[in-house]
C-alpha cells in the first residue's frame, strides 16, 4: 500500500468558542474535552495508526502559529515533516492543492490523508480502521472521504449521500448536502442512506492534482506559485503573500468533491467523533461524560443549575452560578461570555463587533 502523508488543517479561527480561542492560540491550541489539546489529540492519533505506513505529519496553519505549533510536537516527541504558514485564509480548496503539490514533491505516488486539526475523536481505532478500509480505494483513483455515523437529526453538520456500493463499506457519493433544517435531516436519517459529512478525506496525490486540473485550475496554479515563492526557514514554508492572496476562496467539497466522478465515502464511520464546533457541542459532551449533574472547569460553583456548563480560566474570575438552566457561561482573564445553549452558533456575531469597534485586544 501506498505511504500515507498526514495533512493537518490548522487554520480555522474558531470564533464560536470565543472567548477562549483568539487570534493567536485558536481553540484547537486549547484542552477543550480532554486533558490534550485538540491538535495534540491529532498528532497523537496520527503517531497510533497501527500497521499502517504512516508518514510524519504536515501542518497547514496560520502564519504566526509556528511557534505554537512546533512546542506542541515537541512536548510530545513527534517529528513534522513541515509547517506550511498561509498569510491569510484562503477556505480548504486552497489548503488541498498546496497539500498536493506539497506531498507530490515528497511522494508522487502517495496517498494524502487531510484532516482538521479540531476533531475529537475518542475511538482512534474506527478512524483508523476506515482509513485501512478506503486506503486501497483511494490507490485506485477515488477521491475518499469518511461518512461518519449519524447519531441524530444535527442541523449543524452537512451531509453524505451514499451511492452504488464497490467494496466493503465504501460507496460512491450520490450527492453532498449542505446543513439541512431539522424536518430534512429527519428525513435523510429515515432513508438510510446520509451520513455526516466530517470534512476528513483520503486522496492519491496525481487523482487529486488532475481532478484540479479539471475543475479548479486557478486555485491549483496560485497555490503552486505560493509554494515556489514560499520562504523557508527551517521546517517552515511561509507560502507567498503575494501569490497566496489571489486564490479563489473556496471550500474543497464545492471545487473539487462536488464535481468529481472520483467522489466515493467509506461509510458508516464508528469513531467516537466530535468536532467541537461550539460552545454547545462542548457541553453535550461534557455532561455525556459527567456522573455529576453540575458540570463545570476551573474556579465555579453552581447550585440548582439544569443543563448549564461553566467555565472560568485558569486567568479566569472565581464564578458563582444559582438557579439557571440551559445556559453556558465562560470567562478568561478579560472577557465573560453568557449564551442560551440554543444560540452558540452566533457567538462569532461578537467577534463581528468587536472587530467592527477595533477591540483587538479582546480577538
Amino acid at each position: 500500500m501506498a505511504k500515507i502523508y498526514p495533512v493537518i488543517m490548522s487554520g480555522g479561527a474558531g470564533t464560536r468558542l470565543w472567548p477562549l480561542s483568539r487570534q493567536k492560540s485558536p481553540k484547537q491550541y486549547h484542552d477543550m474535552v480532554s486533558d490534550q489539546t485538540m491538535f495534540a489529540e491529532t498528532l497523537l492519533r496520527m503517531r497510533d495508526c497501527g500497521d499502517n505506513d504512516v508518514g510524519a505529519p504536515i501542518v497547514i496553519c496560520a502564519d504566526g502559529h509556528e511557534k505554537l505549533v512546533q512546542a506542541q510536537a515537541d512536548s510530545l516527541d513527534i517529528a513534522l515533516t513541515g509547517i506550511i504558514l498561509e498569510p491569510m485564509a484562503r477556505n480548504t480548496a486552497a489548503v488541498g492543492a498546496i497539500a498536493a503539490e506539497f506531498v507530490n514533491r515528497i511522494d508522487p505516488d502517495g496517498l494524502i490523508l487531510l484532516l482538521p486539526a479540531d476533531h475529537h475523536i475518542s475511538e482512534p481505532q474506527g478512524f483508523w480502521k476506515a482509513i485501512t478500509q478506503g486506503a486501497p480505494i483511494a490507490e485506485q483513483g477515488y477521491l475518499m472521504t469518511l461518512g461518519i455515523e449519524a447519531t441524530g437529526p444535527d442541523t449543524g453538520f452537512g451531509y453524505i449521500h451514499r451511492g452504488e456500493k464497490i467494496a466493503d463499506n465504501v460507496y460512491k457519493i450520490s450527492g453532498f448536502k449542505e446543513k439541512p433544517n431539522e424536518f430534512t435531516a429527519k428525513t435523510y436519517l429515515e432513508t438510510g442512506e446520509y451520513s455526516w459529512n466530517a470534512g476528513i478525506f483520503l486522496f492519491n496525490v496525481q487523482t487529486l492534482i488532475n481532478d484540479y486540473l479539471e475543475h479548479a485550475s486557478d486555485i491549483l496554479e496560485d497555490s503552486i506559485a505560493a509554494l515556489d515563492n514560499a520562504t523557508t526557514s527551517g521546517n517552515c514554508h511561509h507560502l507567498s503573500a503575494e501569490h497566496f492572496s489571489k486564490i479563489r476562496s473556496e471550500p474543497i467539497d464545492i471545487a473539487i468533491m462536488e464535481n468529481t466522478v472520483h467522489a466515493a465515502v467509506v461509510d458508516p464511520v464508528r469513531a467516537g467523533w466530535n468536532d467541537i464546533g461550539s460552545w454547545a457541542a462542548i457541553s453535550e459532551f461534557k455532561h455525556d461524560h459527567s456522573n455529576e449533574e453540575d458540570v463545570f472547569d476551573g474556579d465555579v460553583k453552581m447550585h440548582d443549575c439544569e443543563n448549564t456548563y461553566v467555565r472560568s480560566e485558569e486567568d479566569g474570575p472565581f464564578i458563582g452560578v444559582v438557579g439557571v438552566k440551559n445556559l453556558i457561561i465562560v470567562a478568561t482573564k478579560d472577557s465573560v461570555l453568557v449564551t442560551h445553549k440554543n444560540h452558540t452558533q452566533d457567538v462569532k456575531k461578537i467577534v463581528v463587533h468587536l472587530k467592527e469597534k477595533g477591540r483587538d485586544d479582546l480577538l
